[in-house]
């Protein structure tokens, strides 16, 4: 996969280490997308993108998830969506990385859950350009300390 750009795992101001780098054939939807669709439609989707996440895997499934991470999107495309629509495209994607419940019985167990309490930050996603027909998305995820949760955020000038 190449180097990791030194900013990209220190956005929010926590350092991680990488322990998953999953490249998937297709770039994510837009959330306009996911918003009309039917569920089963959606279902469809998001077994679509397990798949995608078992075969950079190598159909090796952890044994145990990550308790705290941190997760940065380069998603590939040919145009580039507003942030809304973005990173609401990420839910089938985060589904299959969760843990599998009774509600998702499509999670993959990499880790705990897309919670706060264990992801404390958002996505960190960028959005980089690719020929049309040619979209795909790397998913880079780190397992972050404790530290993670006692990270103030920065203060806005009133």
């Amino acid at each position: 996969m190449g180097t990791l750009h030194p900013a990209l795992a220190q956005a929010w101001g926590v350092t991680g280490t990488l322990r998953y780098s999953l490249e998937l054939p297709e770039e994510t939807p837009s959330n306009n997308i996911i918003k009309g669709m039917h569920f089963k439609d959606y279902m469809h989707m998001r077994r679509r993108f397990r798949l995608f996440v078992l075969k950079a895997l190598k159909s090796e499934r952890p044994a145990l998830p990550i308790e705290q991470s941190f997760i940065v999107v380069r998603r590939h495309c040919a145009g580039q969506l507003d942030w809304d629509n973005a990173l609401g495209g990420l839910k089938p994607v985060l589904d299959c990385l969760v843990m599998r419940s009774d509600k998702n019985p499509d999670g993959l167990g990499l880790i705990r859950d897309d919670s706060p309490r264990s992801m404390p930050y958002p996505p960190f996603m960028e959005q980089l350009k690719a020929k049309r027909n040619d979209g795909h998305t790397e998913i880079l995820i780190f397992e972050v300390g404790s530290e993670a949760l006692t990270i103030q955020a920065p203060q806005v000038a009133a």
